[in-house]
């Protein structure tokens, strides 16, 4: 794990994969879609500015594998109900900057504490449409397996993600997302254990796989 924490913290301060939404390799109609409301997003900013978030892609060790903890959110949940993402929110006037909002969320979600000192860098921002939600994902690392104490109000349960199973070919689906006027779109997912990872999630582990194919 540690020539892993010490590639990833030299490259993440370099040109990132996803940097230009364009590289993503998303299918034409999702890109278009993505590319105008992002354009819509900076037009109305000063009316309508999007959400300030950051996410937490925590990786640990267990046996031979590494993984990940995500959350599944609950179906009542006020942001992407029912969907998997990793721990994170909006930032607080309180945070001094994304990265204590990282922090700060997996800690109020899931009750696993990152130190400081385990922080890798950041992944590319994310825009996610629904949610008008502007999203930083940040890397870091925990030495062993955490205890989880979710809270019920944001998390239906936790779920440890083996990366291998992240990056394996035969895990990577599409989901077809259809929008009000009919029109429609495959978006990148990941089936894993039982559930369908796809959305700004999805994204994100594209990113991330990436990252790790370049070691």
């Amino acid at each position: 794990m540690e020539d892993l924490i010490r590639f990833l913290k030299e490259r993440v301060q370099g040109e990132l994969p996803h940097s230009d939404i364009r590289k993503e390799g998303l299918s034409p109609g999702l890109l278009q879609l993505l590319l105008e409301e992002e354009q819509n997003a900076r037009k109305q900013f000063q009316a309508r500015p999007p959400r300030i978030c950051a996410v937490m892609i925590a990786f640990y060790p267990e046996g031979e594998h590494l993984y990940l903890p995500m959350m599944l959110r609950p179906v009542k949940s006020r942001a992407h109900p029912g969907q998997i993402s990793f721990p994170g929110g909006k930032q607080e006037e309180t945070d001094n900057d994304l990265v204590e909002t990282a922090i700060r969320e997996m800690k109020e979600e899931v009750g696993v504490e990152v130190p400081s000192q385990n922080i890798i860098g950041k992944l590319s921002q994310v825009y996610i449409p629904p949610s008008n939600s502007l999203v930083t994902p940040v890397l870091g690392f925990l030495n062993e397996k955490p205890s989880y104490d979710p809270d019920p109000n944001e998390v239906d349960r936790v779920l440890d993600v083996a990366m291998h199973s992240l990056t394996d070919p035969a895990n990577q689906k599409t989901k077809k997302v259809i929008l009000t006027n009919g029109d429609f779109f495959e978006m990148p997912a990941f089936a894993v254990q039982d559930v369908l990872i796809w959305g700004g999630t999805a994204r994100m582990i594209m990113e991330m796989n990436k990252l790790l194919g370049e070691m």
